[in-house]
């Protein structure tokens, strides 16, 4: 059976809650962020996190607070021996302003390096953590907010200097990638759409991230929020998202045994009406598939489970 626990409660001072990133620690336990505030891209939101370590979930605290600035999306994942932390920061009105920083740690999140500018151009954002290809390349999965085209950052020294990828586009807007390797070393995206179409889409690489192919509708439905996805070491994909064109829930699982081409069995997470939405979802060391989400924009929760549970439906 899977485990499951609430690892924020909205509070007073920040009610409104959203956009969670999970990580395993170096040094074993979890680390998982997400941002609150009064609402979304209010100048008092920051960037929270909370430490697993045993068998709960420790006490919230604050890990990022830009004076007067929203605190935005935030992913954070294990690089070697250090945590990686990328966040957006909204400087002016609106995403399209948001400026992407870099934080690292080297004590499993304790303290943090100075927030670097990874990106200059505004409106570069990120939702889902790096890949690490079977050629040691590091692929970032980010997008345009200005134009809502996916595209990635790629590194071939471990993060030294990055480089941006070609654009992944759609007939209409496509943004927010979460990308797998597939056997023969193609990567395979799944984006949020725009609400214009009932749809996901998805997109291939077949050079390491450098140029996609046009984007084409998926099979799973997208109602103008994220989704994710990740491949298991067995073998086995396993998928989030909302299981509706038009409303964020209910939050569905989906597991596909051919790397992403159809989906096999589909289990729904929450079904109530709300909001139930931007999952991330991480594998395990050892083997168990992570997942952290959104409960009403009032509560972050974590589960943890076997792709088992997914195809039992």
């Amino acid at each position: 059976m899977p485990l499951g626990q609430f690892i924020f409660h909205g509070t007073a001072e920040r009610p409104s809650c959203h956009c969670a990133s999970i990580a395993e620690r170096p040094e074993g336990g979890f680390f998982a962020t997400w941002y609150a505030g009064s609402r979304e891209g209010a100048a008092d939101v920051a960037v929270m996190c909370a430490v697993h370590g045993g068998d709960r979930w420790g006490e919230p605290r604050v890990l990022f607070d830009p004076p007067g600035r929203p605190g935005g999306n935030t992913v954070i994942c294990r690089q070697g021996d250090e945590l990686w932390h990328f966040v957006d920061v909204i400087q002016e009105e609106g995403w399209d302003t948001a400026a992407l920083y870099l934080l690292r740690s080297h004590d499993g999140g304790e303290t943090w390096t100075e927030a670097q500018v990874f990106d200059e151009e505004p409106g570069m954002m990120v939702r889902h953590r790096p890949l690490q290809l079977s050629s040691g390349r590091l692929v970032l999965p980010a997008y345009d907010e200005k134009c809502w085209h996916g595209l990635t950052f790629i590194t071939d020294d471990g993060g030294e200097t990055w480089r941006r990828s070609g654009r992944m586009t759609a007939a209409s807007g496509s943004i927010q990638p979460a990308i797998i390797e597939r056997a023969d070393g193609t990567l395979h995206a799944l984006l949020r759409s725009n609400g214009v179409v009932p749809h996901a889409w998805e997109c291939d690489s077949e050079d390491g991230g450098e140029t996609w192919s046009p984007c084409v509708p998926s099979e799973l439905p997208n109602p103008n929020s994220g989704a994710d996805m990740v491949k298991l070491a067995s073998g086995e994909t396993i998928a989030c998202f909302n299981d509706s064109p038009t409303r964020r829930t209910p939050l569905t699982l989906a597991i596909s045994y051919d790397e992403g081409r159809t989906w096999a069995a589909k289990r729904n997470v929450e079904n109530e009406p709300g909001e139930y939405s931007y999952p991330t979802l991480m594998v395990g060391d050892d083997g168990s598939v992570h997942l952290v989400y959104t409960w009403r924009r009032e509560r972050i929760r974590w589960m943890n489970f076997e792709a088992e549970w997914v195809a039992e439906g």
